[in-house]
């Protein structure tokens, strides 16, 4: 948001006290209100008519003539940019963080899982972790077991530890040692973005080759961009929302797609959305923090923490910081343990 030159510094004073008093209690803020709870050195009704200035400027709006007034997104949004510019050069996460999401090295899916966990449970949020693209992780090691005279199994692993299991069948006769070795000079050494379009041997027939060609664009499709959706029951016990809104965001929680649009979209992260920022009919009471780990500095994968828009911005916003960072020191450091060559 561009600084608005409409407002005076005591009036920024004004509105940022306004709304941090409406995030601690969740009732309208007076001009009495405000002066016992900052050191703003005023008068009441110099306050007063601050206020009229910044509901008339569509910060803040007044629910009744008798009421304090509440903040709008636009107010929102203000409060959450001067908030992040105190916290852009150094910020302290909670000691709780650090005692609720320990990081140890371990499997991929239950360090993630655990992230996502965590992340909710001290956000009081739904969090969507986007698992990392395979598209850029590189393969390291391709195995193909036959299970019965028509059934095989070809497993993929990956740089980070991940691996995926595709079964597969066919009426062919396959030589499983020649099989393999294609797949793996198909494969090993790429991520699935910078896989050759045709490095096959003169020498291999071509019912292997198709065969070889379904598997890959079989396990690209499966494994890009699934998610991990965690704390939908939390956020929704932890506000009196309707059931209209609580429809409505189970709705957007369920659907991948809905879910992938919004994250996919967000650019510069990390990013707040308030209300009707981000777009989404019916869940205007609610913000969507975003940001994104990395393995060293390529983006990997994306998380969103879906709260209430009346929430303590400053500690969310450090608490996914916190976790996104953690996350990209993880990785980076398995690329290095293992030794693979960026």
């Amino acid at each position: 948001m561009k600084r608005d030159s409409r407002i005076n510094e005591r009036q920024r004073k004004v509105l940022f006290c306004a709304v941090r008093e409406y995030i601690l209690t969740k009732k309208p803020v007076s001009s009495e209100r405000i002066l016992e709870t900052s050191d703003i050195q005023c008068s009441g009704a110099t306050v007063r008519n601050d206020l009229r200035r910044l509901e008339y400027l569509g910060y803040l709006r007044q629910p009744h003539t008798s009421a304090g007034r509440i903040p709008t997104d636009k107010g929102f949004k203000f409060y959450v940019e001067e908030t992040l510019k105190l916290m852009k050069e150094y910020y302290q996460p909670s000691a709780s963080i650090h005692s609720t999401y320990p990081m140890s090295f371990g499997d991929m899916e239950k360090i993630l899982e655990g992230a996502a966990r965590a992340l909710s449970k001290i956000t009081q949020g739904a969090v969507v972790l986007e698992k990392p693209k395979i598209d850029k992780l590189k393969i390291i090691r391709v195995f193909v077991v036959p299970v019965t005279r028509h059934y095989y199994i070809m497993t993929v692993t990956t740089e980070l530890g991940f691996m995926k299991f595709i079964p597969f069948r066919t009426f062919e006769k396959i030589d499983v040692a020649n099989f393999e070795k294609l797949l793996n000079k198909l494969l090993v050494g790429y991520a699935l973005e910078q896989m050759p379009q045709r490095r096959f041997e003169e020498n291999i027939n071509e019912e292997m080759i198709e065969i070889a060609e379904n598997l890959v664009k079989s396990l690209s499709e499966d494994l890009r961009n699934s998610l991990i959706k965690v704390g939908l029951d939390t956020l929704i016990n932890s506000e009196d929302f309707n059931i209209q809104e609580i429809r409505k965001l189970s709705q957007f929680f369920s659907e991948d797609l809905a879910l992938k649009k919004v994250m996919d979209q967000t650019q510069d992260l990390p990013q707040i959305l308030i209300g009707s920022e981000h777009g989404l009919q019916g869940l205007e009471n609610f913000a969507l923090f975003i940001d994104e780990y990395k393995k060293e500095d390529r983006s990997i994968g994306k998380i969103m923490v879906i709260t209430s828009k009346v929430v303590k911005y400053e500690e969310i916003f450090s608490s996914l910081r916190y976790i996104t960072s953690r996350l990209t020191e993880y990785f980076t450091l398995a690329i290095r343990k293992e030794g693979i060559e960026q």
